[in-house]
């Protein structure tokens, strides 16, 4: 649910101006004694980007940067940095556990991505351990997480609205599944176990797991190392994982830039390659570079235009995104409505609504009320105190256009 502020908005814009700066000191701030900065530490802590924040505001005297910020980011920082090294000791631990009962596992993201990419474990603000394996290794992993304490996680309404827990032993629960999320057994940290990037309706937006275990690479990190997708594949993942979330968190977003920073680390004729067989690849991939270029001011390098072309529809997505962050300082991560403003397959559109439907009833009842856009607020424009009457403007609206859209369809056919 989007929801407007003011502040929000205004922290939000200048959060992406640091972002999008490797050196800080000459950017506009408000002074230090009137910058109410919590918002601006809000955005952070949203964003999920406050290690990287705080390494550019450290070295800024206190004229620039109020102190109370700079302690709140101090603290995040330093907490993260712990979080971070113990998740990278598990990583190892686990990896290691289950490569020596025969199951292979490759990185994704969490620790392997930060040393990967930023070059260090405290650079990129780590929430749990995301793990591949091969599908036909998934039954084997489950039953040994499990022995070794893990527990599964309930995840949303498919198709009842209930919580479920995938069985990996089913092929259907396989099938329309993508991940098992396990909680460790200490309760601090969670292990998603992926076999596949996405559900079978976001699999033609993401690359091909079973492609990562031919060009995987390894990568060091402290008390030992990891197999990790190799860098072609890991923006790939990246942008398809972004995408498919709407961006909901500019960390994402940053992990994309930071690839395309560093000139020489991606063979685009590889990417060519990867991506020449599957124009949702693309897509996803084309959405993060506009993305990239547009809000973080990363320069593309010549041949990605030709590369990975942008299309009317994936510069009209990631618009639609650039304009929920500057308009109310996030994106409503509605992964729904990003899929179908891809999806250029009209068989496949019909196909995606029946399912979704029968499937998800809930996130029709949110898109439908919960879920204000610029749209309704053009519509009409409500003082700050009446903004709620939103929530009951919105349904009237999608009311009457999806009325209006049939009486379209049906008016030719009583002819």
């Amino acid at each position: 649910m989007l929801v407007s502020s003011d502040g929000r908005v205004v922290e939000t814009r200048r959060l992406l101006q640091v972002l999008a700066h490797r050196e800080v000191g000459d950017l506009e701030w408000p002074p230090a004694a009137t910058w109410d900065w919590q918002s601006f530490a809000e955005a952070c802590d949203r964003h999920q980007v406050t290690p990287n924040i705080y390494c550019k505001f450290q070295g800024l005297t206190p004229t620039v940067v109020p102190p109370g910020l700079l302690e709140h980011l101090r603290t995040r920082f330093q907490e993260s940095c712990v979080h971070n090294y113990r998740l990278a000791k598990k990583l190892i631990d686990l990896t290691s556990m289950l490569e020596n009962e025969g199951v292979p596992v490759l990185a994704l993201k969490g620790p392997s991505l930060a040393m990967a990419v930023y070059g260090g474990l405290s650079l990129r603000h780590c929430l749990d351990l995301d793990l591949v394996i091969r599908k036909e290794e998934l039954v084997t992993a489950a039953r040994l997480m499990k022995a070794w304490g893990f527990q599964a996680k309930p995840t949303p309404a498919m198709p009842q609205i209930r919580p479920y827990l995938c069985h990996p032993e089913d092929p259907q629960h396989v099938e329309r599944g993508n991940e098992i999320e396990l909680l460790s057994p200490d309760g601090t940290f969670y292990v998603d176990l992926h076999w596949q990037l996405g559900d079978p309706f976001w699999r033609p937006f993401s690359p091909d797991v079973e492609e990562f275990w031919i060009r995987a690479k390894r990568q060091d990190l402290p008390l030992g190392s990891v197999l990790m997708p190799c860098r072609e594949d890991l923006f790939l993942a990246l942008s398809a994982h972004g995408t498919r979330h709407r961006w909901l968190y500019l960390k994402w977003l940053l992990d994309i830039a930071e690839l395309l920073r560093n000139p020489g680390t991606l063979d685009w004729s590889r990417i060519e390659e990867m991506a020449r067989n599957c124009h949702g690849v693309g897509a996803s991939a084309s959405v993060a570079l506009i993305l990239a270029r547009d809000l973080l001011e990363v320069h593309l390098p010549p041949e990605v235009e030709r590369i990975l072309p942008a299309t009317a529809r994936t510069m009209a997505l990631a618009s639609a995104i650039r304009e929920e962050l500057l308009l109310w300082g996030q994106t409503s991560g509605d992964e729904h409505s990003t899929l179908l403003a891809l999806e250029d397959r009209k068989v496949a559109r019909i196909t995606y609504h029946a399912v979704r439907i029968f499937r998800y009833p809930e996130s029709l009842i949110r898109q439908m009320i919960l879920e204000v856009d610029p749209k309704d607020r053009d519509l009409i424009r409500l003082p700050q105190r009446l903004q709620f009457l939103y929530y009951f403007i919105r349904p009237m609206r999608l009311a009457v256009k999806h009325c209006l859209r049939l009486a379209r369809m049906l008016l030719p056919m009583a002819a």
